[in-house]
């Protein structure tokens, strides 16, 4: 694996998707999970537009979008039971709605691979690299956004029971290399856990060479989280 060069993570770049791929014509989209809430009780969190104008994906957009994958433009709702609530965004052509061929790329997601997922996420593209990703889960019968967002290189956030692990590559400093957060939803706020670092302050290092393994093994493995 080369190694990567991005900007740092307290600096966004903006963005100009250029592409020869007109969009389609305004359409209705709904995507819709299954979520449960602590109780294990079932809700159906739905991702609404009603006049979204979505393309397919080109090599002249993001490195992380593939072919298959649809970048859309246009007002998004969240619903709970098919229910409005109060949760509304933009998507634009700086920063689409992705509906994407794998979990990673897809823009709405919800998945927990030690059972039924207790969460859903949103998310952003910040910059060609890095996503920012916004949470939300059942309580009280309600959909409820938890404070703050997460910023994670690459591809999303897995979760494992009652952990999130969020994957993020860092340059911004003396040393580079791979972190790991892993953090846990308690009474509606994220609280913060243990962290996995390979920072090395050279890319022929032990650390960082064990970083690029796990990094591997983490994108390419749905069931695995760095220890």
């Amino acid at each position: 694996m080369k190694p990567l060069v991005i900007a740092g993570m307290s600096i966004l770049l903006s963005l100009s998707l250029i592409s020869s791929t007109e969009a389609a014509a305004p359409k209705s989209i709904k995507q819709t999970y299954t979520i449960v809430d602590a109780k294990n009780k079932k809700y159906t969190v739905s991702v609404q537009s009603k006049a979204a104008s979505c393309r397919k994906a080109t090599v002249d957009d993001f490195w992380w979008v593939k072919g298959k994958d649809s970048l859309c433009t246009g007002k998004f709702s969240l619903y709970v039971n098919n229910k409005s609530t109060a949760y509304h965004y933009t998507f634009s052509k700086d920063f689409p709605y992705v509906i994407a061929t794998h979990d990673f790329r897809t823009s709405g997601k919800l998945k927990n691979v030690s059972g039924h997922p207790t969460v859903f996420s949103l998310s952003f593209r910040e910059t060609p690299s890095y996503m920012s990703l916004t949470t939300f889960s059942i309580q009280n019968g309600k959909l409820i956004r938890h404070p703050g967002t997460f910023m994670s290189y690459g591809m999303r956030p897995k979760m494992k029971s009652d952990l999130l692990q969020v994957p993020i590559y860092s340059n911004a400093g003396d040393k580079v290399g791979f972190l790991f957060q892993d953090k846990k939803l308690s009474k509606g706020k994220w609280v913060k856990g243990k962290e996995h670092s390979f920072l090395s302050s050279s890319f022929n290092s032990k650390t960082y060479k064990k970083g690029v393994q796990e990094w591997n093994a983490y994108s390419s493995k749905t069931n695995y989280f760095v220890k």
